[in-house]
């Protein structure tokens, strides 16, 4: 009987869906676990070869690029497990992490969803999930340079520090977000509407409105190259990513959304200037890109 049904959704991200899966399986020891890819249309069409690697890997091809949450949505429906795995294409497992997961998920019973601790392909310590939810005071915190939250926060600021199982107080990064399928089904599973971005933020709000808890497994290990599955900060992705923090903001209902959205443009403002006086050519084009999306997003109506 399958446990755990793991879903990546590719995009043009053939190489890296094959070593996320190679490090599943020379690491996962304790769970039985099915893998399900889900191919929102890529380009290069190396996915189809996929199952002369993987025999058993569920490949599910899209007639379109659905955006994450939607691809996500119809791996959930062939799956077989009592657990959902959503894991970034971009990943690889350090340790046997979803056992790790699997086992003390079964420990916390109110647990809606776990995650691993992430790091970068060195293996330094990089952000695995957010304290609080987007809103007025997590937007003020961005303006002052995390500042508030470092100290608030400290040995958890968006990684776990420490041995012990912590519970957050916001959600899970999208990377690796395991949860358990009923309560996934329950919560109304990704709002489609999110093409990219924020999709895991809202749908955890409505998670965390039904009484469950998020929690953070120091003891999973998992690599993130982060940004992998994406090429680079192209205008649409820019738009996109402003586009679902307002989109998220209307559908929470956050309050001071509208203030919110001015602060996160200023403190998106003060990173850009010292992104352009670098000395970095390309960290100046994508600080360009965003620098001309504020200035149209501001001319036009607000939320």
């Amino acid at each position: 009987m399958v446990e755990v049904s793991i879903i990546i959704v590719n995009y043009n991200t053939y190489q890296l869906v094959v070593d996320c899966i190679r490090s599943v399986y020379e690491k996962t020891k304790d769970t039985k676990f099915e893998i399900i890819v889900v191919d929102n249309l890529s380009p290069n069409r190396e996915i189809e070869e996929l199952n002369l690697l993987f025999p058993d890997v569920k490949l599910v091809l899209n007639n379109k690029n659905a955006g994450f949450g939607a691809a996500n949505n119809i791996g959930a429906k062939h799956a077989l497990g009592k657990y959902l795995f959503l894991l970034n294409s971009d990943t690889i497992l350090i340790n046997d992490a979803i056992s790790i997961l699997t086992i003390n998920f079964e420990k916390l019973p109110k647990a809606g969803v776990v995650g691993a601790n992430l790091y970068s392909e060195d293996l330094k310590a990089i952000g695995s999930y957010e304290n609080t939810f987007p809103g007025l005071m997590s937007d003020i915190n961005l303006l002052f340079n995390d500042l508030i939250f470092k100290l608030k926060y400290r040995n958890y600021l968006r990684f776990n520090k420490t041995l012990e199982i912590k519970k957050i107080g916001g959600y899970i990064y999208g990377a690796d977000f395991f949860i358990r399928k009923d309560i996934f089904e329950k919560s109304g599973t990704f709002d489609e509407d999110f093409f990219m971005y924020s999709e895991e933020t809202e749908l955890s709000k409505r998670i965390k409105n039904l009484g469950y808890e998020f929690y953070s497994i120091p003891e999973a290990k998992i690599i993130h190259l982060e940004g992998g599955s994406q090429e680079g900060f192209s205008d649409l992705k820019i738009s996109w990513l402003f586009e679902s923090k307002k989109l998220y903001y209307r559908k929470t209902r956050t309050s001071f959304y509208k203030i919110s959205q001015y602060l996160l443009y200023l403190s998106m403002l003060r990173s850009l200037f010292f992104g352009l006086i670098t000395d970095n050519k390309s960290k100046k084009e994508v600080c360009i890109k965003f620098l001309n999306f504020i200035k149209k997003d501001l001319f036009k109506k607000t939320i």
